[in-house]
């Protein structure tokens, strides 16, 4: 059954370079993006999308956490208020694995960064998630990360996992992600079996046996 899901505005682009970009949100949209989650920045010209997965967040302090941090017994009133309006925004760090012209993904760094402002969604719709990840070269981009300071293990193991939730607990597709994964790190063990640990635990209806290829 397909399932059609409206994107949700998750924050708006605070700085970008052709690999990646940082996104700012206010605390009350933290709720629903998560590390490994597919989000595009999407201009409201005719400029292309950009897609990316998130692999950070940071929540950074001021002069009234570090004081309300100190304080023996903070009022929760002002805890929440400072939660709620605070001045800085929470960062998602973004790493690019595809672009959409014409209306055709591709998967690969686009030829433009998104522009500052530019609204940023998480990409929730299921058929846009299964054209998203209906071929696996973005992969590579994730693994090519690795010499940066993305958990990359970490990161394709949140990503399988939340892809073959939004495909529908679809095995097929996590199996060949598995399989595709198998085949890039055959030469990196260092990196394959961590990867494979974490996602037989992550995707119990899958067998470690079918993990392991």
């Amino acid at each position: 059954m397909t399932n059609h899901v409206s994107n949700l505005e998750i924050g708006r682009v605070l700085r970008a370079s052709t690999v990646g970009f940082a996104v700012g949100c206010r605390v009350s949209q933290l709720q629903v993006p998560a590390f490994g989650s597919l989000v595009k920045a999407q201009p409201v010209d005719t400029r292309e999308a950009i897609y990316g997965l998130i692999y950070d967040m940071l929540i950074d302090d001021d002069p009234l956490v570090r004081r309300l941090v100190l304080a023996e017994n903070p009022n929760p009133a002002i805890i929440n208020d400072q939660r709620e309006n605070r001045m800085l925004p929470v960062e998602m760090s973004v790493l690019a694995v595809g672009y959409k012209v014409n209306g055709q993904i591709k998967h690969g760094l686009p030829p433009h960064p998104p522009l500052n402002l530019d609204p940023v969604a998480l990409c929730a719709d299921a058929d846009e998630v299964r054209q998203f990840s209906g071929s696996l070269g973005y992969l590579r981009l994730i693994l090519r990360a690795a010499e940066g300071n993305v958990p990359v293990d970490q990161l394709l193991v949140a990503h399988i996992t939340s892809v073959y939730h939004l495909r529908g607990r679809d095995t097929a597709w996590a199996l060949g992600a598995i399989q595709e994964l198998i085949e890039l790190l055959r030469s990196n063990y260092d990196t394959l079996i961590p990867t494979m640990e974490a996602l037989s635990d992550a995707l119990p209806d899958l067998s470690v046996s079918e993990i392991g290829g």
